[in-house]
């Protein structure tokens, strides 16, 4: 008999989801993580109403509102002045969550964790697979602070990050698609921003602004990659907020901050596979999307969702690889599209160039008050589904078709 039924390789968000929703299945779950403890990151503040439906089915949601967690009902697109040139509204959608949920990371984390019932290894690593005779991965080995262990289970789950070591082990390749920026992030005192997840969209690129639980704000900032070198970030703050009058208002509580900004990269990839005999992947080991776009964590919260449920109530190794067949098809195909779309929104954010930027800013406020074309975007960003665009959604979004509702208004 197995050590466990499951061993996830990596505390993130995804993999303790994945704990959490084998946990209340009556699964015997071993989380494997290499760090002691996590550093603060500037990333996956963001959960989109599809991660708040299964939150709550978890048991989290009540968590994170009791320790503050923010709502936004918008996503507002601004130019540099601050004027609104388009929004996404989740109060369109339907169901109970008509809005996004605000947190830290780590805050997060540490909510999912919580309720766990499986068992956590903190400072361990995983340091390879255990096959058998015929290549199936049936467990891993793991040097902790006193000595490394071979310990199995029916399937392993690689948990661990974009550079994941079980994605490697396992012989699945990405091809990783660079964009050419990177993105500065930053934490400061939260001087009166509104409820609004506000985007400046701005001659040098995309200025993401937005308040945090208490009493903080995060901005990310669009940078050509290699410009921002940390000994210069005052100085490079202070020119970014020269250029973006919209900034003035946090002028004050931003610039003392600048010192404890995080530069990160931002690249996309989906692997052509995500699971093997005895072996899966999910989030970013799986697949990554431009950070600014909202869908990383949540993705992964979904792939854990997924995964869980279609695993049976046994664990033959016939009953894990059909699991994991229906896993790749459900999940692969769905951050296909996910991946796609968020491309075109990063794209559409961060294009700096001149052309990018006109057909950018006129599509966006010739859209403004397209209410059908809002809400479907909307709804895909969601997590709640997908909705199609036909082909006339298509000719009104790029001008060639006038839409109906203005038709309308234009015949009175």
């Amino acid at each position: 008999m197995a050590d466990y039924d499951v061993i996830v390789c990596g505390a993130g968000v995804g993999g303790l989801t994945l704990a959490a929703a084998l946990g209340q299945r009556g699964r015997r779950v071993l989380v494997v993580e290499k760090q002691r403890q996590a550093p603060p990151v500037h990333k996956g503040e963001l959960l989109q109403p599809g991660s708040l439906h299964i939150l709550r089915s978890l048991g989290v949601l009540d968590r994170l509102v009791a320790d503050g967690a923010l709502t936004a009902d918008r996503l507002s697109c601004r130019t540099a002045d601050g004027d609104e040139i388009g929004a996404l509204d989740y109060r369109t959608l339907p169901g109970p969550f008509g809005h996004c949920m605000v947190h830290n990371y780590t805050a997060i984390k540490n909510a999912v964790a919580a309720g766990l019932t499986a068992e956590v290894r903190y400072g361990s690593r995983v340091d390879g697979l255990v096959r058998d005779a015929a290549g199936r991965v049936r467990g891993v080995r793991v040097t902790g602070a006193d000595a490394g262990e071979e310990i199995t289970a029916a399937l392993v789950v690689g948990a661990d990050g974009h550079a994941s070591r079980v994605r490697v082990q396992t012989g699945i390749e990405v091809t990783r698609e660079p964009y050419p920026h990177q993105l500065v992030g930053y934490d400061f005192p939260d001087p009166g921003l509104g409820p609004d997840i506000a985007a400046h969209l701005t001659a040098d690129g995309l200025r993401l602004m937005f308040p945090m639980p208490g009493g903080r704000a995060r901005l990310y900032a669009q940078a050509p990659t290699g410009e921002v070198r940390r000994a210069e970030l005052g100085a490079w703050t202070d020119d970014m907020i020269a250029r973006v009058p919209a900034l003035a208002g946090v002028a004050d509580a931003l610039r003392p901050t600048a010192h404890d900004a995080q530069v990160m990269s931002a690249w996309r990839f989906n692997a052509t596979t995500w699971v093997r005999p005895g072996a899966a992947l999910l989030g970013d080991a799986a697949h990554c999307v431009h950070p600014m776009a909202g869908q990383g964590m949540n993705a992964a919260i979904a792939d854990a969702w997924a995964l869980a449920g279609h695993l049976t109530d046994e664990l033959t190794d016939a009953a894990v690889d059909l699991a994991l067949e229906r896993y790749d098809a459900d999940r692969r195909n769905a951050v296909h599209y996910v991946s796609r779309l968020s491309h075109n929104l990063a794209t559409l954010f961060t294009d700096t160039s001149w052309r990018g930027r006109v057909v950018g800013r006129h599509m966006l406020r010739r859209n403004q008050h397209n209410r059908r074309l809002q809400s479907i975007i909307t709804y895909n960003m969601s997590g709640l589904g997908v909705r199609r665009f036909t082909l006339r959604d298509r000719f009104v979004q790029f001008g060639l078709l006038r839409d109906r509702e203005e038709a309308a208004v234009h015949a009175l």
